[in-house]
Formats: structure tokens, C-alpha cells, sequence
């Protein structure tokens, strides 16, 4: 009678520290699984619809957009970074993810570049379409750069290099997608010009994707329209295990400000530079690049689409293979080469990036200096030797807490994390 009294007192006392425990394994594989499957497509289909948005301007350029213009290769270069300049200099809006309602901010953002991308086709000159490059800038900003966070507030920080890998997978599909696309619009004999025809084509499936984004993209853990209410609650009960306590719709500024002066944000900025520096002109200049290595315009476009088909460690690898890839692109001419140094590019520049992002978000210790850090955040051999550094200078200061506080599970968050960050005792750096 006593044991058994003890042991449904020990139940309750393990229940009372872990809540998750009166949830059974294959109840909380279900959860997990249930968000995977529903949350990480829908996020990917978005993104898919804005890289497709934001690149299409390489595939319009030698489907006549340059022609019909006049457009010169300078004039071209300006096209592309107008949309740069925009998009890092809204990399704030990152912030916003933490204070807002983020079906509505999605769909507005969504709404907003979706319409943007389809009036590129009405624009009769080059400040015309310099201009909307911006403001498409502007509206995906508020998008992609804060999934990265977004999904922080969901997983574990072991479970998100995979979760964002497959985020970011969908860059890579819409790249072939909006390739085979554009090549099947070139051949299209309408009164209309292709490339106006591209813009319009290829910008309304995101208009279509606003009713999805709004009704089923989650406020907060524990708010899942697609789950029922116990995977809801472990959903929650493990997002606050894995990433601590933090109060909802408010900023933490005092790790915000912390955020500014963290060295490894500044070491990630340039690694992220690096990164994206090939990332970005990968949908904006591989239809060109094949041009240029001999190819017809119509044979460009459909060239683009084959090679998108196809933590420490892992980023220095995949850095230099992206690395290798430019190489070739700068010192060969034979054809044949260049073209397969696409795939070298594409193969090590898309996978490097995903890594990248979540490393950023699973070595912060709060919400709020997460989401101030991937501000901060927002070329390839340099990166490779800084990822390796960045792992030394945190695999240092990680022996250091062990030898001092003593050695800690580092999948888990103290529960008092918000307040002081990656500076509390028991977090631990993931490497």
C-alpha cells in the first residue's frame, strides 16, 4: 500500500517538473510530426512564391525584357541590387515577428509583393521598374528573412538545422520551377510580350496562397489550427523546454540591445555576407551566365532549370564546393565546364545558407536577441575559415561554462533564459 502510494506521489512529482511527461512518446511523435507536415510546406510555398517573384527578373531579362529597352548590362546590375538595398535595409522587420499577429503580417507582405511583381509587367521604363524592385525589396523582407525566428519559437535548437534545411530546399525547386516555366512562356504566341507575360504568370500563385497563409499559418506555439488541442499543449510544453519561458507579443530590449554588441553576430554577419552574396545572384544571373557561355535565349531558360535538381563541418564543405563551382565560372571556357560548375554552385551555395540562418537562431538565448541578431545577420572561401573559427571561439567558451558551473544538457533552456540570454550559466553553444 506505502508503494504504491510512493510511486503515484513520484508520478506526480515528475508530472509537476515535466509536464510533457504525462504525454506518451508516440503522443508527442504524432505532434511533432503533425507540425512538420503542416507547417513546413506551407512556410516553403510561400517562400517558393517569393524567390520565384523576386528571380524572375534573369528570366524576363533574356526573354526581351534587355532588348525591348535597352537596357544595359550597368542598368541590369542596378535592377538587381535595388532590390538588395531595399531588403537589407528592411531586415528590421524581423522584429515585428515577435509583436505581431503573424498570419495577417504574412498575407499583407504576400498581398504586397504579388501585386508589386505583377505590375513590373506594366512599367514602361527603367525608374519604373528600379522603384518596384525596391518595394518588392521591401515586402519580402518582412517575409523569409524572419522564418528563421518564426520556427524558433516552435523546436528545439537540435531540430531546426533540419526543419530550416527543408525550408530553404524550396529556394532550389523554385528556381526550377519558375526555369521550366519561363521556358514554356517564351514559346507562347500571344499579343503580349513573353516577358510581360512572365511577370504576370509567375506573380498570381502567391495571390492564391493568401487564404492558406492567413488561416493556417499558427499566431504562437499552442495556437495550431491543424492540431487538436493535447498536440496543441505539447506542442507549447515543448516549445518552452526547449527554448524557455518568454512572454508573447512583447520585445525583450534589453536583449535586443545585447544583440548589438555580441561578437558571434558580427562573425555570422559576414559568414551570412559571404553566403548570400552568391545566393542572391543565383536566380538573377544563371540564365545569363548560360546565355553567355553560348546558348539562345530559349535554350537559357530552360538550361537554368536542371541544376537546381540535383553545423561547422558541413558549412565549410559546402562553402568551398559553392567556392570551387565560381572558380570554374571565372577561369574556364570550354562550355561544358561552366555548366557544370552550375551545379557546383547551386549544390554548395542553397544547403550553406540554410545552415547558416539556423545557426544564428540556435545560439541566442532569447527570442528577442534572436530576432535583433538575424537583424544584424541580414566570398565563399573567406566564410569557410570563419565558420571554423566561429566553432572554435564557442566550443572554447562552452568548456569553459562546463569547468566552471558544471556540465549541462544542451537540449534544454533554463527556464529564467529570457532575461539573460546565452549568458546564463547553464546554455550552451550549439556547434
Amino acid at each position: 500500500m506505502d508503494d504504491s502510494k510512493n510511486d503515484s506521489k513520484n508520478i506526480e512529482n515528475a508530472i509537476a517538473n515535466d509536464p510533457l511527461a504525462r504525454y506518451s512518446d508516440a503522443q508527442k511523435t504524432k505532434a511533432l510530426r503533425k507540425l512538420d507536415w503542416s507547417l513546413i510546406p506551407l512556410l516553403g510555398v510561400i517562400y517558393m512564391l517569393s524567390y520565384i517573384d523576386r528571380g524572375n527578373i534573369g528570366n524576363a531579362y533574356t526573354a526581351g525584357m534587355g532588348s525591348a529597352w535597352g537596357i544595359a548590362s550597368n542598368q541590369y546590375s542596378w535592377i538587381i541590387t535595388a532590390y538588395y538595398l531595399a531588403y537589407i535595409a528592411f531586415q528590421w522587420f524581423i522584429l515585428l515577428w515577435k509583436v505581431i499577429s503573424l498570419p495577417a503580417w504574412v498575407a499583407l507582405m504576400a498581398l504586397s509583393w504579388g501585386i508589386t511583381s505583377i505590375l513590373q509587367a506594366a512599367t514602361t521604363n527603367f525608374a519604373g521598374l528600379m522603384a518596384l524592385r525596391c518595394l518588392l525589396g521591401v515586402f519580402e523582407a518582412g517575409f523569409a528573412p524572419g522564418v528563421a525566428l518564426f520556427l524558433s519559437f516552435f523546436y528545439h535548437r537540435s531540430e531546426m538545422a533540419f526543419r530550416y534545411g527543408l525550408f530553404i530546399s524550396f529556394s532550389p525547386i523554385a528556381n526550377c520551377f519558375a526555369s521550366a516555366m519561363a521556358y514554356g512562356i517564351v514559346h507562347a504566341r500571344t499579343s503580349l510580350s513573353s516577358w510581360k507575360l512572365l511577370f504576370i504568370i509567375e506573380g498570381i500563385p502567391t495571390l492564391l496562397m493568401l487564404p492558406l497563409a492567413y488561416i493556417f499559418l499558427p499566431k504562437a506555439p499552442g495556437h495550431c489550427r491543424f492540431l487538436n488541442q493535447i498536440e496543441n499543449e505539447i506542442v507549447s510544453l515543448r516549445a518552452a523546454q526547449g527554448r524557455g519561458h518568454e512572454e508573447e507579443g512583447k520585445l525583450n530590449f534589453k536583449q535586443v540591445c545585447t544583440a548589438f554588441y555580441d561578437y558571434k553576430n558580427y562573425i555570422q554577419a559576414v559568414i551570412a555576407f559571404c553566403l548570400n552574396s552568391a545566393f542572391a545572384a543565383l536566380p538573377a544571373f544563371l540564365p545569363t551566365i548560360i546565355e553567355d557561355i553560348g546558348y539562345s535565349s530559349v535554350q537559357s531558360q530552360g538550361l537554368s532549370a536542371p541544376p537546381f535538381k540535383n553545423r561547422s563541418v558541413f558549412l565549410s564543405s559546402l562553402s568551398i564546393i559553392g567556392a570551387v563551382g565560381f572558380l570554374i565560372q571565372a577561369l574556364v571556357e570550354t562550355s561544358g565546364a561552366r555548366y557544370f560548375a552550375t551545379y557546383l554552385i547551386c549544390g554548395g551555395v542553397f544547403p550553406a545558407v540554410a545552415l547558416t540562418f539556423t545557426w544564428v537562431t540556435d545560439n541566442q538565448g532569447s527570442a528577442s536577441k534572436c530576432g535583433a541578431g538575424l537583424v544584424i545577420f541580414g566570398l565563399l572561401f573567406f566564410a569557410a575559415i570563419l565558420v571554423q573559427f566561429l566553432r572554435f571561439l564557442m566550443s572554447r567558451e562552452n568548456k569553459r561554462r562546463d569547468e566552471r558551473y558544471g556540465i549541462v544538457d544542451s537540449g534544454e533552456m533554463p527556464e529564467n533564459v529570457a532575461d539573460s540570454g546565452d549568458d546564463h550559466p547553464d546554455f550552451r553553444f550549439m556547434l
